[in-house]
């Protein structure tokens, strides 16, 4: 009699979760090994609602059963179906959204929002048009994901170059967007250019200002960087993939010879080595000095590579960078610490800590600039400042913000509204790094120590 009961109890939810998987199924979810409602039916409910809550709602209900790279799959393959539905803003707007709801989102944003971009854009459409549809969520990926698009099929020439952030009307009048184009450009040359950083260097030289140039050589390391994990930002949808890493065929060759021909400025080797495993400061000691301030910036998420992440020896390692160099390895370390926690300052704060302590204001400028780059709200670096208690970080940290808001805000008003919600003290000291006037505050002496 038991027995019989036990087996009309186990069919019972057998029956009970088949039916609760069929529902589940029909409601767009995938299930592990079952799969899911076709997509395309997910995308026509989403773009069809108009409504970014309810575009999240539909990717959480659709990948909450999947882990890892198969779940990021999943939100991209929505997301890209509403992007082919010329939805980009609604793509974006959800992903936002899909953030809050889905915290592990965050890590790997910046890629989701590339895709975005990347896939938005095609030969037919307007560049202007369609870099205006982006935002500036996940540090503007989706941006960056445009421009590489457009080099990828237009190429990387210097007239295709330097016109590029030209052609679109928005970074004329606003430099924080065309700061993500120029940076975008340095994605887009490392990827289109087989990840050969020399070239792509070159390559942002065209744009000719020094500015322009300047953001440029940044988004060209972090592409460098990223390529080299095999993590390359993904190829337009409908494009062939990129050739697998060139790194097999360049591990062996020796970068002394690539540095050689940087300073020569002729002929440059086909091939430069994506790694060096016994130079943690590799590529910056092989490259001309020109690019080097921009390279150490980026540096400290190559150094990880070979340390792990124990910031006391990353920090280690940039003390061995050159005496002009180490302020701004030290800042890189601060950027990749904001990554690296996802923004918690509590976390940021205790990693800084490891570094030199005549360097650490620094890794907190590094640490605070990303927090703007990546939410473009100045409240997010005022909030970061006010937990640092010592003097000298604090004042630091205050004017690493000033300056930040000189990009996000052209104009000085703007700047000093934002400013003036701080207290007295700290007010003068934002306004200072703003570019907005006043005495340089006595404490910026500290990120100059002497040798």
């Amino acid at each position: 009699m038991v027995r019989k009961s036990l087996i009309v109890v186990v069919l019972g939810l057998v029956v009970a979760l088949g039916t609760a998987g069929l529902y589940a199924r029909s409601r767009g979810t995938i299930l592990p090994g079952l799969g899911g409602k076709p997509v395309e039916a997910v995308v026509e409910q989403a773009v069809a609602s108009g409504d970014s809550i309810a575009v999240a709602t539909l990717a959480v209900a659709r990948c909450r059963f999947l882990r890892g790279k198969t779940k990021q799959s999943c939100y991209e393959e929505i997301l890209l179906g509403m992007v082919e539905k010329s939805a980009v803003r609604l793509a974006m707007d959800g992903l936002s959204v899909l953030s809050r709801m889905d915290p592990g989102t965050v890590r790997n944003g910046h890629d989701l929002a590339h895709v975005v971009g990347i896939n938005a854009w095609s030969p037919e459409k307007n560049v202007s048009a369609v870099y205006e549809t982006c935002t500036t969520l996940y540090q503007s990926g989706c941006y960056h994901g445009v421009v590489q698009a457009y080099l990828d099929a237009k190429g990387t020439d210097s007239a295709t170059v330097y016109d590029l952030c030209h052609q679109i009307t928005v970074t004329r009048a606003d430099m924080w967007l065309r700061f993500q184009c120029v940076h975008g450009i340095g994605h887009g040359l490392v990827n289109a250019l087989n990840h050969h950083l020399p070239k792509a260097l070159m390559g942002c030289d065209q744009l000719v200002d020094s500015w322009d140039a300047q953001s440029c050589y940044g988004g060209a390391f972090m592409e460098f960087i990223v390529e080299g994990r095999g993590q390359a930002h993904h190829p337009h949808k409908h494009q062939a993939a990129a050739p697998a890493q060139v790194a097999a065929a360049t591990e062996e060759h020796d970068h002394g010879d690539h540095a050689a021909s940087e300073h020569d400025h002729g002929a440059i080797a086909d091939s430069f080595a994506i790694r060096d495993k016994t130079d943690p400061l590799y590529p910056c000691t092989a490259i001309d000095t020109r690019y080097q301030f921009a390279c150490y910036g980026m540096q400290a998420g190559i150094i990880i590579e070979l340390t792990g992440p124990d910031f006391g020896k990353i920090a280690r390692a940039c003390d061995d960078a050159p005496d002009s160099m180490k302020a701004s390895c030290y800042q890189g370390i601060g950027t990749y610490v904001s990554g690296y926690t996802v923004r918690s300052p509590e976390k940021s704060i205790e990693l800084c800590a490891k570094g030199n302590g005549k360097l650490q204001a620094w890794c907190y400028i590094g640490v605070v600039k990303n927090f703007i780059d990546v939410t473009s709200n100045p409240e997010d670096g005022f909030a970061f400042c006010r937990r640092l208690s010592d003097r000298n970080y604090s004042v630091a940290c205050y004017n690493a913000v000033g300056e930040e808001m000189g990009v996000l805000y052209r104009n000085p008003p703007d700047r000093a509204q934002q400013c003036a919600r701080l207290p007295t003290d700290e007010a003068a000291v934002c306004r200072y790094g703003a570019g907005l006037g006043g005495t340089r505050p006595k404490e910026l002496s500290f990120l100059f120590p002497a040798a």
